[in-house]
């Protein structure tokens, strides 16, 4: 999308819609990819329901530890659509975002479609307002969720 609140991509990846939905939505398998190397993922919380609870902490070199609230599935359709904000939190409940560099509120989506030899992975954050967007995409929005679907694509392409 070309808008100033949406940072998006989309990648072929060797592994089925299915084997990229359970990297999603297993805690084990989402914390040997969800972040870039060398930030680990160390806790996940998910339940991949309408209103269920999306949650990730990670540990960054030279910075410490970065969890934030957990934010709130919007919507989960197995091996298809898998919806998450950090706007709000599980059922629905809205969150306060504080004002750190990495505060901001966004919808992230992730679609998955079976292309020859895999799957078109697409991935989509719509953050609330331009600098948000400006700001994730200073962070390395680009490098890091790219690095990491590269990481999710090898996992998923071995299970």
């Amino acid at each position: 999308m070309s808008d100033d609140l949406t940072l998006s991509f989309t990648r072929t990846l060797s592994a089925s819609p299915a084997n990229i939905w359970r990297c999603w939505t297993e805690p084990d398998l989402i914390k040997q990819w969800f972040a870039p190397a060398p930030v680990q993922t160390t806790e996940v919380e998910i339940d991949p329901v309408p209103g269920g609870t999306f949650r990730t902490v990670m540990v960054v070199p030279d910075y410490g530890t970065m969890a934030g609230d957990a934010g709130c599935i919007l919507v989960a359709e197995t091996a298809r659509r898998l919806v998450w904000t950090n706007a709000l939190g599980p059922g629905f409940h809205p969150n306060k975002i504080g004002n750190g560099p990495m505060d901001f509120a966004f919808t992230a989506e992730i679609l998955l479609a079976p292309a020859p030899g895999g799957c078109t992975y697409t991935a989509t954050v719509t953050h609330a307002s331009a600098q948000s967007a400006q700001a994730h995409k200073d962070m390395g929005f680009y490098d890091g969720w790219g690095t990491a679907t590269t990481q999710l694509g090898a996992l998923a392409s071995s299970l």
